[in-house]
């Protein structure tokens, strides 16, 4: 149930028709997921009932409903992934700095605040290859997560961090692009977070904007001369939205800079301010509430070699992973690693390939041991699912053991 005083927070929003977003906000969430470019085929998308595409995205699409992901062998492939689509318009404003000149061909890229990863693998899908990313999480458990979904996601050119904010300081002035998708008080996300609903009160708003503003000192920071920033929030309040905003712009000198997003689409604007930025809300769009704005930074660009960055993380902050390993240690010997097969520059001629059905598959994502058709080749093989890689197996004839990494196995039964 929705708090009187944040009921009465809402109310204060200029331009808003409270009636209707209400209404929206007692509604059942969206369902979406995005599609990995470099990866998905229309057999991919056929696979799904209904599909109806996201206005702002166009590996965007919503379902009818909530099947059980976890069984769909194609997200453990990273052919796909669940994310709202309010958040999927980061591929379509990253696209678009790229296409305007605002960011190099190929930039280097850091998502600060990037856990589970929705928001980095959105990123990846608008950047060339060559293009660099820096995925980093505070939080240790959080970065275990987005280290598996981006290794799936399969983008090689990849670095996962687990660091604080003031940590990027010894890459100063390096990126061309910083993402700030901020800690909230999580307002758009109550109509399907019950955490979200109880534990929000306006001390937590300020609490956020305060470590927001944290954050955003440091990003800058990280930014190179004529580097762009795009912060978002998931919460609807103007403290941690548009009065942030402002201070990016009054403080550290920022310049706005208009998202470049189509206006038939119907996202919200800011309110209360003149500086562009987008608003996600539920009586406007189908999907969570999001606030998103872009700025640059003054100054001549200078581009910073991509390896240079990536040295010094590796020299001076908590690396996770750096790139996808090709290969993983089972015992005293070395074996291919399964995120190896998941990676879009993985050879698909370097090692043969078994197609397995769907029970097999759950049972090879489950960590079990699984055999293979007799025909199967000896050795290393990629067990694969609608023609997607999976992972490695080891065939030894009367079974395949089973490569995939443990610490991912699912735990959902297959029915």
């Amino acid at each position: 149930m929705l708090k009187e005083d944040f009921l009465n927070s809402i109310k204060t929003l200029e331009e808003i028709d409270t009636e209707a977003f209400l209404t929206a906000m007692g509604l059942p969430a969206e369902v979406s997921i995005k599609m990995n470019r470099r990866k998905c085929t229309e057999a991919a998308v056929t696979g799904f009932d209904g599909l109806e595409p996201v206005k702002w995205c166009k590996n965007g699409y919503y379902l009818p409903e909530r099947p059980k992901f976890t069984l769909n062998p194609l997200l453990h492939a990273g052919v796909f992934y669940v994310q709202d689509a309010s958040s999927m318009i980061y591929e379509t404003v990253t696209g678009s700095l790229i296409s305007r000149g605002l960011l190099p061909e190929r930039p280097m890229v850091l998502d600060m605040c990037a856990a589970p990863g929705g928001k980095t693998t959105s990123i990846i899908n608008a950047v060339p290859d060559g293009s660099t990313v820096v995925a980093n999480e505070v939080m240790p458990k959080r970065v275990q997560i987005l280290a598996e979904n981006l290794q799936k996601w399969g983008y090689p050119e990849i670095m996962v961090t687990n660091m604080q904010a003031k940590g990027f300081r010894c890459v100063s002035a390096s990126f061309d692009l910083v993402a700030v998708d901020a800690p909230c008080s999580g307002e758009g996300m109550m109509r399907k977070d019950e955490d979200a609903c109880s534990q929000w009160s306006p001390r937590l708003v300020a609490q956020c904007a305060a470590l927001q503003q944290e954050i955003l000192r440091e990003a800058v920071d990280a930014l190179r001369p004529g580097g762009v920033l795009i912060y978002s929030t998931c919460t609807f309040n103007t403290t941690e939205n548009e009065t942030n905003v402002e201070w990016l712009v009054k403080e550290l000198g920022l310049t706005p800079v208009d998202p470049g997003v189509d206006p038939a689409w119907g996202i919200g604007s800011q309110i209360g301010s003149q500086i562009p930025a987008l608003r996600f809300m539920p009586h406007l769009t189908r999907g969570e509430g999001l606030f998103l704005a872009v700025l640059q930074k003054p100054g001549e660009a200078v581009p910073v070699p991509h390896h240079k960055t990536l040295a010094s993380l590796q020299k001076n902050g908590k690396v996770i992973l750096n790139g996808i390993p090709q290969t993983a240690s089972k015992g005293k010997i070395e074996v291919p690693a399964s995120q190896w097969a998941l990676s879009t520059s993985f050879p698909a001629d370097r090692y043969p390939a078994c197609e397995l059905d769907k029970e097999t598959a759950i049972r090879y994502l489950s960590h079990e041991a699984i055999s293979l058709d007799a025909n199967a080749p000896r050795g290393f093989v990629v067990v694969t699912y609608k023609g997607f890689p999976l992972g490695f197996v080891k065939n030894i004839g009367n079974r395949a053991n089973n490569l995939f990494p443990a610490q991912w196995r699912i735990r959902t039964q297959y029915k």
